[in-house]
């Protein structure tokens, strides 16, 4: 990952996270969110929709030195992407007009994101640690992390939806706090090995 990249993951873990602690008492924040993509999957679905009715039809003609031969376009990518067009405009309009069946997935899929990107930080910060030393405390953040995900995973996730919005806003923001010390770190690195 370039530096840029980095620096813009932390800065919209830091924003993301300082949004999720000052709105976690919303019990209907999750809802949003999930009303929110459901919006985000209708959008691409009724404008695909839209140029599959409207667009031109198209026949490729191919003509060699003795006759002219007509290439016919089969309509399977045309109907797959009309079904996928389908798919995600009912599926977005379920998730805007029926927002509290998705909540519980979307705890899930924060639970699942968490413990993924701590698994991903500890093996980040153990190759980063075969080329300098990489200071323990950098894996206290991961480590903790992933063991949320799992909570949030075993737990009854209705009962904890503020919970959840509370501690995935104070993880991403120390997600952030640990990005700026490993990007410090590494600066720091490469300059005095120079």
């Amino acid at each position: 990952m370039n530096r840029s990249t980095s620096w813009l993951t932390i800065a919209i873990s830091a924003v993301v996270g300082i949004l999720f602690i000052i709105w976690h008492g919303r019990i209907d924040l999750l809802s949003w969110i999930v009303i929110a993509m459901g919006i985000l999957l209708m959008v691409p679905g009724i404008y695909n929709l839209i140029a599959l009715i409207f667009g031109k039809r198209k026949t490729y003609k191919s003509e060699t030195a003795n006759s002219e031969t007509t290439v016919v376009v089969s309509t399977l990518p045309v109907f797959s992407s009309a079904l996928a067009s389908i798919c995600c405009v009912v599926l977005g309009l379920w998730m805007v007009l029926k927002p509290d069946f998705f909540v519980g997935f979307l705890a899930y899929l924060f639970a699942a994101v968490m413990i993924v990107f701590g698994v991903y930080q500890i093996y980040t910060l153990y190759k980063m640690g075969r080329s300098m030393v990489i200071p323990w405390y950098l894996y206290i953040v991961p480590i903790v992390m992933a063991a949320a995900g799992i909570i949030i995973i075993c737990s009854s996730v209705h009962t904890l939806q503020d919970v959840v919005v509370l501690l995935t806003g104070i993880l991403l923001v120390l997600v952030a706090i640990n990005g700026i010390a490993q990007q410090a770190i590494t600066y720091s690195s490469r300059h005095t090995s120079k």
